[in-house]
């Protein structure tokens, strides 16, 4: 009998330490539903269970994740509000990165930093610019992390939005490349519409003739090939194979329509993605509308 009861007291407190062991599925699901608030309760409950600096690094940089979310959210009104959560972001992913470095406390650091930088205005946006280009450049080269649509897309925009020339690092063409990767490398549960938008709206700016990208993406094929660094190489990754590519939502190679046209096929793509894609998220819907408006526009 005494054994039976010891029995039954070592599966209870199994029972109660496996609902108590850390595990951020929770977190990571609330954060893919946009319930901003709740992942970060979550993230703080767990952070408590942490056992090693890796586990409580792991918490850190998605807490620097999260209020990056947290502050968009907020009015633009709000300027304090947002300062305080990027700020707060900021230091989440200084403290993952002391804890146990990784390609995602760097991603959050930057992005908390260029939230920061855009909210305070365009000199604060330059100011941040080569300490963002800096964390990205962990991401890629040093971290290999290839495969985060996230990373790309902060990188397109940080060189999309900077100026060139004597004034900052900016370079409209490279962004066009690097945010050809960030629609490549969009994970499968998520829709990500505001990437198709962006990309669609730097191609549209640049404007290339088919004519003048088949020339331009040979270029670009061989600068390709002899780029030693990630970050290199990707800025001509549209032009890997002369513009042979078929992209997956065309049927004809990058050489074979403009940039213009190419725009419209991406926007036109994304509305009828939408159409059958779940679930479907808040966010979603507000920035499908604004692309049916901006594709209105250009038809």
């Amino acid at each position: 009998m005494v054994k039976k009861w010891i029995v039954c007291i070592l599966v209870l407190l199994f029972s109660i330490s496996l609902l108590a062991a850390f595990d951020l599925s929770e977190a990571d699901a609330l954060y893919d539903r946009d319930e901003f608030v709740q992942t970060k309760i979550a993230l703080e409950a767990e952070r408590v269970k942490a056992t090693t600096n890796k586990e409580e690094a792991e918490v850190l940089w998605r807490l620097a994740r999260v209020m990056v979310s947290l502050g968009d959210d907020l009015d633009k009104s709000d300027k304090d509000g947002k300062y305080r959560l990027y700020e707060e972001g900021e230091a989440y992913a200084l403290l993952s990165l002391e804890k146990a470095p990784s390609a995602m406390a760097y991603l959050w650091k930057s992005s908390n930093s260029g939230r920061w930088g855009q909210t305070k205005g365009p000199l604060n946006a330059l100011g941040k610019a080569k300490g963002m280009l800096t964390d990205l450049t962990e991401v890629v080269n040093t971290f290999n992390t290839l495969d985060s649509s996230e990373t790309w897309y902060v990188l397109s925009s940080l060189y999309d939005e900077l100026p060139g020339g004597m004034i900052s690092f900016g370079n409209k063409e490279w962004a066009v490349s690097y945010m050809r990767m960030a629609i490549d490398t969009i994970p499968t549960h998520q829709l990500y519409p505001g990437h198709y938008k962006k990309f669609a709206e730097e191609l549209y700016a640049r404007n290339w003739s088919a004519s003048k990208r088949a020339k331009e993406l040979k270029k670009m094929q061989s600068d390709w090939v002899k780029a030693s660094t990630n970050l290199e190489r990707y800025r001509y990754y549209e032009g890997k194979d002369g513009g042979s590519t078929k992209p997956f939502y065309s049927s004809v190679p990058l050489t074979g329509m403009s940039d213009r046209q190419e725009a419209v096929m991406v926007l036109s793509y994304i509305l009828e993605k939408y159409k059958v894609f779940r679930p479907i998220k808040a966010s979603d819907t507000e920035e499908i509308s604004e692309i049916e408006a901006l594709r209105s526009s250009w038809v």
